[in-house]
């Protein structure tokens, strides 16, 4: 399995029954470079969307507790 990284989207695209979204990734001098493209049978699309929606919100949820908990022990911390 290879792996893409993406650091943007620059098209979608849906033709002959395939959701077709370009990808991007910052190349030197932050030029943008191609980095593939996601290939997602139109019957498959609202499942993958999906799914990547609810794991961007899981994670935003992690990073936001981590925050918190930081920013209590930074506090302890001043109080000690």
């Amino acid at each position: 399995m290879s792996m893409t990284l993406i650091d943007g989207i620059k098209t979608v695209t849906f033709h002959n029954g395939v959701l077709r979204i370009d990808c991007v990734a910052a190349g030197p001098n932050n030029e943008e470079r191609p980095s593939g493209t996601l290939l997602i049978p139109a019957i498959q699309a609202k499942q993958v969307l999906q799914a990547l929606v609810n794991a961007t919100e899981e994670l935003e949820k992690r990073l936001r507790e981590q925050a918190e908990q930081a920013g209590a022990a930074a506090k302890a911390g001043k109080k000690n």
